[in-house]
């Protein structure tokens, strides 16, 4: 492995832990229900996530719906560079799988080739699949971020996220930085057959890792450039959902400043549900930092859906949405009386509901300045 490229070196011994999760099928807003052990799970999540620092980008530039796609067919959203991978069902939700051997290789389906900005956060779950009970690394799942001009994706990366096995040998100071990056471990990560949630975040030459609530990387020696990216599974299949990579984001209290509000994507939550996802624990706690350090600001928290289903049960659902994030908020030490709460079910769009990627950037919460 060549000195000169730069890479998010990830080392993975990692054991089993106790890993709760929120399922989210995909679906019309309103058809989903959720049961008490799911709720109780994702309360339980959250806490593990109380010092997660993420913050996706606020304008969401790929989010594929695949939901309406056949099994045992090519993605519609992907391209495959190498290898096989094709749709799935899974535990009552479309996924997409990558299979094992052959360095399977997919891209997003993209109109340029040169669609990331200087700074951009990449999210997606990622499932590994092996049976063996002896082999507990993840080997050699990366995702590559590339120039423009790589049309075939075969030149090195200009840098990437890498997951590998531990008996891998690395050369320079590839090797120091791992080892640091092992030091943000603040526990170990059972790999086989378990969700997990990987986040990724780019501005300019700085980049930050997170697996699931840990951040396990960080950086400011990445290279700028990055034009497009690619994920790659080896020797053992991979499952990815959830895939979104979003632009930005701005700073909060700037959009207060001068618009009088901020729009978040980042607090989420379960489809057709008012349960906050735990990785929603990042830009919480950007708000309520925000709010501790200014506190001068209340707001109206604005719940806001896509127009999936019926209107009536898109507002009450913008409505519980809206509530559950000033609940948190005030767990989260804010005082009551400074968040008021509304929802608007899908009357405000900010974008057309005639693509995923417009649906995802309606369904958001707003805060506005009161």
């Amino acid at each position: 492995m060549p000195q000169t490229e730069q890479s998010i070196m990830l080392l993975t011994a990692w054991a089993k832990k106790n890993t709760t999760e929120t399922e989210a099928a995909s679906g019309s807003e309103e058809t989903k229900t959720a049961s008490g052990n799911e709720a109780a799970k994702a309360e339980t999540t959250a806490v593990s996530y109380k010092s997660y620092d993420f913050v996706p980008g606020d304008k969401i530039i790929f989010e594929p719906d695949l939901s309406a796609e056949a099994d045992a067919e090519l993605p519609a959203r992907f391209k495959v560079l190498l290898g096989n991978a094709e749709i799935q069902s899974f535990k009552n939700e479309k996924i997409l799988h990558m299979d094992a051997g052959g360095n399977a290789t997919i891209a997003p389906l993209m109109r340029s080739e040169n669609y990331l900005p200087e700074q951009f956060t990449l999210e997606f779950d990622m499932m590994y699949e092996n049976e063996a009970s002896y082999f507990q690394y993840v080997n050699d799942f990366q995702v590559q971020f590339r120039k423009a001009d790589d049309a075939k994706y075969n030149a090195m990366p200009l840098f990437r996220f890498l997951i590998e096995n531990n008996s891998r040998s690395l050369l320079g100071d590839e090797a120091a930085s791992r080892q640091s990056f092992n030091k943000d471990l603040t526990g170990s990560i059972q790999t086989n057959n378990i969700w997990h949630h990987i986040a990724i975040y780019v501005r300019k030459n700085i980049g930050k890792a997170y697996i699931d609530q840990y951040r396990v990387a960080a950086t400011n020696t990445l290279p700028v450039g990055a034009a497009k990216f690619s994920i790659q599974a080896d020797r053992y299949g991979i499952k990815i959902r959830n895939l979104r990579l979003a632009a930005g984001g701005d700073d909060k209290y700037n959009n207060i400043v001068t618009d009088g509000k901020f729009i978040t994507h980042g607090i989420l939550f379960a489809v057709g549900k008012s349960t906050i996802k735990p990785e929603s624990a990042g830009t919480l706690n950007e708000i309520v930092k925000l709010m501790q350090e200014h506190k001068e600001l209340n707001f109206e928290i604005d719940g806001h859906t896509d127009s999936d289903g019926k209107a009536e049960a898109n507002l009450k659902l913008s409505q519980d949405r809206a509530n559950a994030v000033k609940s948190r908020l005030v767990e989260m030490g804010i005082d009551e009386s400074r968040l008021t709460t509304k929802g608007f079910g899908a009357s405000k769009p900010i974008d057309k509901n005639d693509s995923a990627e417009g649906k995802a950037n309606n369904r958001r919460v707003e805060f506005l300045k009161s």
